[in-house]
């Protein structure tokens, strides 16, 4: 029996295998790093969420950063990336029309300074 239930977990962790996840290249802003992950893994066409996680050079929350977000899809205005929880994590779903040759533009204020980044959505839509 135990044979039978190993044979079927290697057979549906074989089947569950997608394409290899891919993600941008984390950038940096003061000493903050920000990493972008999306949901779903694969960017999509249509509706994506987009997590940025923003990790500090020392430790503590951070607290007094704004998070602002747009790609090409979404049109010129900027939307806000909403905290989740005092972790560093901010969230958006942002649509997506061409995979390969969009972007991700991040505006982040922090102490009445700015900073913006581009993160690709695909190797494709390069750096």
């Amino acid at each position: 029996m135990r044979q039978l239930v190993f044979a079927v977990c290697l057979f549906l962790a074989a089947c569950s295998e997608g394409p290899p996840a891919w993600a941008p290249a984390p950038e940096t802003w003061q000493d903050l790093t920000i990493r972008m992950e999306t949901r779903p893994v694969q960017v999509r066409h249509g509706m994506n969420e987009f997590l940025l996680i923003a990790s500090h050079q020392q430790r503590g929350f951070i607290n007094n950063l704004l998070v602002q977000v747009r790609t090409e899809s979404s049109g010129p205005g900027w939307k806000q990336a909403i905290p989740d929880g005092a972790l560093g994590v901010y969230r958006r779903a942002l649509p997506v029309n061409d995979v390969a040759g969009e972007h991700l533009y991040v505006r982040l204020t922090r102490n009445g300074q700015h900073g913006e980044m581009t993160f690709p959505l695909s190797p494709a839509s390069g750096d």
